[in-house]
């Protein structure tokens, strides 16, 4: 048995589609499962037990796939020809994707589902394709990647809080004056040793933030690989973070995760998982001494 899923999308796209994964492997525990999804997310979840391989959806050749009567590449037609089940997350309205796999010599089961606009948990959405199969999501932790890095055990009395002030989109992000502002509010009996979490759309956030915050027992990391910040993640605490690719990523490495969501909607876009708090109030933001509030009882709660 041979599966492909293919899954275009940010990490948070990626991580949301896990569970799906998670319930083909589920069922079928010696198949060989392979993804189509961006090349530095492979780390993440290729290994004995999770996915098998994972290949780069933005190498040459899979543009003509895209249009009417393309060109279809040999070499990808091969490798689609090779699956007897592939699962497409693609945005596919008049199935032209759909229409030249099987041109270029698809020819198992063939599953299809707009990933767009979901009207349930997203997790939930993205595993509508199992129903056809009769399966059920499971979870995607057992899909880690067997080269990621395990948890240390803790040291000292300090709360290790990672923090990702960011996310893909501005309008996604409180200011970063609030959580300092919130920071500076939260007292609790152990002190707080803040890792913060940047990447490279976050590089003007980092240039703000003030000295004392970057200094032992703080620290900053800058855009590292994938399975370092998975790892980071994986000792904390507790991460704190936005709806944003790396909270996922710190949902799915086990974290204990609170979660400010502003615009966006958490009964839809939040992370599975028990240890997944979020808050949020129809779109607006709290006042620093809210969070400082909610943030205090996360911290004596862990």
């Amino acid at each position: 048995m041979k599966i492909l899923v293919i899954r275009g999308g940010a990490l948070g796209d990626f991580l949301l589609t896990l569970p799906a994964v998670a319930g083909l492997r589920a069922k079928w525990p010696e198949a060989r499962i392979e993804m189509v999804a961006a090349k530095k997310f492979g780390e993440l979840v290729t290994g004995p037990g999770a996915v098998d391989a994972v290949r780069a959806i933005d190498q040459p050749g899979l543009a003509g796939f895209y249009a009417t009567g393309g060109i279809l590449d040999p070499d990808w037609s091969d490798y689609f020809s090779e699956f007897d089940l592939t699962i497409s997350y693609l945005f596919d309205p008049d199935g032209i994707f759909a229409g030249n796999w099987r041109r270029g010599g698809g020819t198992g089961q063939y599953l299809a589902l707009d990933p767009r606009n979901p009207n349930e948990e997203a997790w939930r959405y993205l595993a509508r394709p199992l129903k056809e199969l009769g399966l059920e999501a499971h979870s995607a932790h057992r899909l880690h990647g067997s080269k990621l890095p395990r948890a240390r055990e803790g040291v000292g009395r300090a709360k290790r809080l990672v923090i990702h002030p960011g996310s893909g989109s501005p309008k996604k992000n409180w200011p970063l004056s609030f959580w300092l502002d919130s920071l500076e509010r939260c007292e609790v009996d152990a002190p707080l040793e803040v890792t913060w979490l940047f990447g490279e759309a976050e590089s003007d956030l980092l240039e703000k933030l003030p000295e004392k915050w970057k200094a032992s027992p703080h620290r900053v990391v800058f855009q590292k690989p994938l399975p370092e910040v998975f790892g980071i993640l994986r000792n904390a605490d507790l991460y704190l973070g936005h709806d944003s690719g790396i909270s996922h990523l710190a949902a799915w490495a086990g974290a204990r995760c609170g979660l400010l969501f502003g615009p966006t909607e958490p009964k839809i876009w939040a992370p599975p998982g028990e240890g997944v708090k979020c808050w949020s109030r129809g779109g607006t933001w709290p006042e620093p001494r809210e969070w400082a509030d909610w943030l205090r009882g996360l911290l004596r709660d862990g």
